[in-house]
This record gives structure tokens, sequence and C-alpha cells, in this order.
């Protein structure tokens, strides 16, 4: 039923004085008339005129019409159904493709009369089934993504009386966000089907590899292969990796009952520039449920690893020679050392501007200091503006006023400092604990022995971190963990600095532990804080060739069934966004080639999708045009595979379902207990949803309501003139 209300927009006193007004006019305009007419003409030319005026005001007063509707909804229940890959598995004792059917028939939710029930399916996404059968579904969803359904229900549920939500799943949800946050403020019940069995297949599954995106000709990069094993033991696994078709290394593993995850860790040394495609590989064992999964690839770029570092001081230091010979070890690189005496000078030889030119690093140390003369400070500025890296270490004398002016390349800005010295520990940030350059050694002991390290020294520094950088590490002083930075990074707009505020890193090798000491499994000793600066130096030495034009794939390694994205940044000399450009890539795989010109989404930057592609390994050029001119040229290569994350693990998690099924009031179920859920099913006492609606007309804004008070008025003109009045 629906009810209707006029508002006004003066108030009601002001509305009858409109009303008063108009009539009154009305009454002096037709009380004589010349010539004088008979009273029914009076009174049909002042009703005219009454209503004319009166509309007028009318529209004045700002007349609203509101209608009011309630309407009963009735409840409703949705039905999703994962129609994902691992939901058609089948191996000795269980065929999860039998179960949905055997669930879905026994539920006989088609036949259900009590409420009415939607039915969906989902993988990666949710798609809704009229006339639901069991035919429609597929089973070929390459990704089990549970949220997407919930949060699209979740808003529907906002306009519709949805009261319950039943789910036929295995519980594998292998992408997308975690799906039990979202269910337990959903506001209904759920109730989960589980399919499958909690106990996996025998097999084994090569999850990932994991090493760092950059290699450098004649440098040993570690590779960690890692695996899961199910239903072996005592037996022996072999496992091989692979830089195209060349054997890098090979391993044996000997599988133990109990154990599920294990870490291979392999040794690769490039020899030539490029694109290497490393693939690791384990050999099929008996019984062995799929053998789809048993190899992964990674590609890696190869880059030269000669490079040319400077080092400028403030005054003589031990921590001077500590960087020296960390970069004495790497293969091919030169260190120029220029250290400041008094007054401004330099020990022989002193800096040129052509030793900057030539360098890829530079490195602070102490500098400058009160009397040091800021002209290095622009050669390095404008050198870093070219793409080059700086790594700044405060000392004791750090004259950090003079540095100020130039914390354009440093990744943090100066608050205070007072030159009062103390001692800290470094407190290394766990969020970090994924980050290459603290990956140190194989295992999850990294952040122990990082944050086991000796101290160092510090003056009473106080800095405002980049809203662009990234703290690794903070300060820890007497065991209380501070917020104050000691290593920081920065990467922006193909620019890298990094910053390490502390001095004494001398003393880690000099008084630091070893890790045989540490953990006692490795047969070599090795330098914690050595490893930790020598991945900084070499994170400092990555950057990008082509700073100008930067045209790459959003990853390295794409599934056949998702669309191959390239994004590009163009930049002018000046590091300033060029918009407007032309900006192409070309993929080829043998004799295919594959060419889409790139879209400006915003200034400077450009992306296009190509759409998915079949499996193998793709090479890609990109160039960039303003006008008829080549202003840069990028080659590349990615990896199309299939996708296999409905092969890595098998086991249903039942708990999970129970979990989400609890803390929204619902029941799991198993899926032969399709009896006691039809009971709970029939059992549902839910309630229909009183929906109010209101809808407001602006009657005042209305065209018609000035016509028909123009209308009336040349009513009453034209009966006038007709009467002759005057």
């Amino acid at each position: 039923m629906e009810k209707f209300s006029l508002g006004f927009g003066i108030p009601f006193w002001v509305l009858l004085i409109f009303l008063l007004a108009s009539f009154f006019i009305t009454y002096l305009y037709y009380r004589r008339t010349n010539p004088e007419v008979d009273l029914r003409s009076k009174l049909f030319l002042g009703g005219l005129r009454f209503l004319a005026l009166l509309l007028l005001f009318f529209s004045f007063s700002e007349p609203i019409a509101n209608f009011i509707s309630n309407k009963f909804q009735k409840p409703k229940i949705v039905a999703l159904i994962d129609n994902s890959a691992s939901m058609k598995l089948k191996w000795q004792g269980v065929d999860k493709f039998s179960q949905t059917k055997n669930a879905l028939e026994s539920a006989d939710l088609n036949s259900f009369t009590k409420y009415p029930i939607d039915f969906a399916k989902f993988d990666t996404k949710i798609k809704f089934i009229d006339n639901f059968k069991f035919d429609s579904l597929k089973f070929d969803g390459t990704e089990t993504n549970l949220h997407i359904p919930l949060q699209r229900i979740y808003e529907i549920k906002q306009a519709e009386n949805i009261q319950a939500l039943v789910i036929f799943t295995d519980g594998i949800v292998n992408s997308g966000e975690n799906p039990a946050y979202l269910a337990e403020r959903f506001g209904v019940p759920i109730y989960t089907i589980g399919i499958g069995d909690s106990v996996p297949p025998k097999d084994i599954v090569v999850t990932s590899i994991t090493t760092n995106e950059i290699a450098f000709v004649d440098k040993t990069l570690p590779v960690k292969v890692n695996i899961k094993s199910f239903g072996y033991t005592n037996q022996p696994l072999n496992i091989q990796l692979f830089d195209g078709q060349n054997l890098v290394g090979e391993q044996t593993v000997k599988l133990d009952k109990g154990i599920e995850d294990y870490s291979i860790m392999f040794e690769f040394t490039p020899k030539t520039e490029g694109f290497a495609k490393l693939t690791a590989k384990t050999k099929p064992l008996d019984e062995e449920f799929s053998i789809e999964n048993n190899s992964q690839s990674q590609i890696v770029k190869v880059i030269k690893s000669k490079k040319k570092y400077v080092i400028v001081s403030g005054y003589p230091n031990p921590d001077i020679s500590y960087i020296k010979s960390l970069i004495s070890q790497e293969v091919g690189s030169e260190v120029i050392t220029f250290i400041q005496k008094f007054r401004g000078e330099f020990y022989d030889p002193p800096p040129t501007r052509k030793d900057f030119e030539e360098a890829q690093i530079f490195i602070l140390i102490g500098f400058p200091i009160a009397s040091s003369n800021t002209q290095i400070l622009d050669w390095i500025k404008e050198e870093w503006q070219k793409g080059k890296s700086v790594l700044f270490i405060s000392q004791l004398e750090t004259d950090y006023r003079k540095l100020k002016p130039y914390e354009e390349f440093l990744p943090f800005n100066f608050v205070s400092n007072t030159v009062s010295e103390y001692t800290f520990v470094a407190n290394f940030n766990p969020s970090q604990i994924g980050n290459p350059l603290l990956n140190i050694v194989p295992g999850e002991d990294n952040l122990k022995l990082l944050n086991q390290l000796p101290p160092l020294f510090r003056t009473e520094l106080f800095v405002r971190t980049k809203p662009e950088s990234e703290i690794l590490a903070f300060i820890k002083v007497n065991n209380v963990e501070m917020r104050e930075p000691f290593l920081l990074l920065n990467n922006f707009q193909n620019r890298k600095s990094a910053a390490i505020l502390g001095y004494g890193l001398f003393r880690w090798r000099l008084l630091g532990f070893s890790l045989k000491e540490i953990i006692g499994g490795e047969k070599k000793d090795i330098d914690v804080g050595s490893e930790l600066m020598s991945k900084l130096l070499q994170w400092l030495t990555v950057t990008d060739e082509t700073a100008k034009v930067r045209i790459r794939p959003s990853k390295p390694k794409f599934t056949s069934t998702e669309p191959v994205v390239f994004n590009a940044q163009i930049y002018d000399e000046s590091m300033n966004p060029v918009d407007n450009a032309n900006v192409i890539v070309k993929i080829t795989k043998g004799n295919e080639v594959y060419e889409r010109q790139l879209q400006q989404v915003s200034s400077g930057l450009y992306s296009v999708a190509f759409g998915s592609f079949a499996e193998g390994d793709y090479n890609y050029v990109g160039e960039a045009y303003v006008g008829n001119k080549q202003i840069g040229k990028v080659a590349g290569r990615f990896i199309v595979e299939k996708s296999n994350l409905e092969l890595i693990d098998f086991r249903s998690r039942f708990d999970f379902l129970r979990y989400i099924s609890k803390s929204t009031g619902g029941k799991f179920y198993l899926w032969n207990e399709m009896t006691k859920f039809k009971e709970e099913l029939y059992n549902l006492d839910l309630e229909e949803r009183v929906v109010t609606q209101k809808r407001e007309v602006n009657i005042w804004n209305s065209l018609y309501l000035l016509l028909f008070s123009i209308a009336f008025f040349s009513l009453e003109w034209f009966f006038r003139r007709k009467k002759g009045l005057l």
C-alpha cells in the first residue's frame, strides 16, 4: 500500500497568506468591471485568475510530494556450487565428481518449495544459473576464489531477502582474499557441504621456485625449489634444475613420513647476458597421482656484473675498509675512495667530475662534515638523477644540516641530531621477511639471525621516512623496541637510494657469529652482517638500463587462461612523464607474431591486454615513439604455463568449512549426509522482510505547474477580450 503526503519548503502560515492573497487580488480585480458583466461571468473569470495566481504562488512554496510504500519480501536461499577443476578429481576411494553429483541429487534443492532457491556456480567468478541442472557444471575453473562470490551475494543481500547460504565445495581456496572475514559479517547462516577427503592421494608437487629476478654474469645465484610430498615414506626423490635445456644441478632427497614441505637449494652461475629460463623438475614416482604438477619455471634477467663504486668519506674510519673489502669480493668490480682531510681538501688523488660520471654507485660514509665542500654532493645529485644509486652511511661527525638540501636522493628527511653517542642493535621488520635482501640462509631463521647481529653506534638522530621508502630495520635500545629507522630503501621512478643510520658496521664482521655456530647445520661459516651488506650493494647495482622507456609484462609468468597484460612508463630526458607517445609491443613465438599499441591510462603510463596465450616461451620487443622519433626500445621474455593451482593441494579443507558454518550460525555436512541436511533445511524458520521505499517528487520544479498557470492566465485574457473588458 502506498501512502501520499505533501510537504512545503515554507511554513504553513506563509502558504495560507499566499492563498488569501490570491483570493484578495482576484476579489479586488473583479469587484467592479468596465463594462459591467453578470455575476456568472465574474465568477468564471475570477476563478481563472484565482487558479493562475494560486499555481504561481504554489510553485514559490516549493511543494514536494512524498510517496511511501511498504513491500513484503519473501525469504530466499542461495546455493553455491564449486565449479573448479579440483571438484572432478578422483583417486583410490575418492571420486569428487560423483560425490558432488550424489550430494546435489540427494539434497534435491530444485523441488524444495518452502523457500525459493537461487543457484550459482563459482571458481574465480560467480555466475547465477536459471533452471539449474547438474549438466550446467563443467568443473573447469583453473582457480578457486570464494571471496568474490561471497562479496557478490553480500551486495545482492542489501536488495533481496537472502536469509541462508548453502555452499557445495572441497574448501580448497587457492586465490583471492581470505573469505572467512567476510563470512563472519555476512549476517545469515552459511551451510557448507564438504566434498572430497581430508587425506590426499600420493603425489609430488613442485609448488614454486624462489630466487632473485636479476642475476649477474659469472656470479652464483641461489635458487630454492619448494616441494610438497603426499603419502610417500622412505622414498628417494630426484630433483633437477635446468637452464633452458641445460642441466644446472641435480639432487636427491629422502621423503619422510609426516613431512610434507621440502626446500632444495641449487646454485646457478649464468655465463651470458640475456634471459634465463630456470625450470625445476622432479622425476615421477610410482603410484603418483599426477605428473602435471611436477615442474615450475621462472624467468631470470642476467646482466653484466662489472660495476664501478665511488666512496666518499668525511674522515678516515674503519667502516671504509669494511665496505671496500665487501666490494673487492665482487668479480669485476672497481672502487675508488675519496677521503677528506682538513679544510675540505682530500687525500690524493682528489675527486674529479669524470670519476663520478663513470661510476654507477655512490657511497657516502660520514659525508658531509662541517668543513665539506658541497660540490661533491652536487655531482652525486646530477648522477642520481640519471638513474644511478646512492648509499648513505651515517657517522659520528656527519653534518646533516649541510646534507639537508640534498635530501632528494635520500630515503629520509632530516629532523634533528645531537652529537651524543649510544649503542643499539638492529631490529629487523617482521613485515619484510619475504624481502630477498633478508634471505641470508634457506629456511625461516633469517629474522632470528639478523636480529642477533652485534650492536652498533648512533647519535641522537631523528629523521622522517619518505612515503615511498620502506624500512627494513628499526633500532632497539636496552632491549626496548624503538620506531626510529635504521635501514631504509627507496626505489622511486627507477632511482634507488639506501640509508644506514648507524655506524661501526665493521663490528658485524669483527664480533659477529657465524651461521655454523648458531644453527650448527652448515658446512661453511657465513658472516650474516656481510651477507646482508653484499645483498644491499647488489640491490643498488640493479637499475633499469632503459630508465626513460620501461615496457614490460605485468608479471614474468602467466597461465594459459589469463590475459597477458603489458604496462609502460615513458619519460623524457628530465624524467618527466611523456604523454601521447606511440608505444608498441610485438610478441613472438616461432613464426607467430602478435602486435598491439598500448593505450595511455594516465600521464606517462600506458597499458594493453593481449588476451590469453597458449603455453610456451614468448619473446617481446617494446618500442616508444614521439612523433616519428624512436625514444626507446626494450626487449624481454615471459612464460605462459598451464595453471596447476588446482593440482597443488588435494586435501579437502573440512576444518575451514566447519569454521565458516559455525561462525555464521550454520552447520557443516559431509556430501553423504544430505538426509540430515534436508531435515535442517525444512526446519528453517525464515522471516519475511518489510522493505520501505520512499520517493520524492519536486512539484515546484515541474514545468507543468508553470504551464498550467500560464494557461489559466491565457484563458482569462481570451474571455476578457471576448467580453470587451478593459
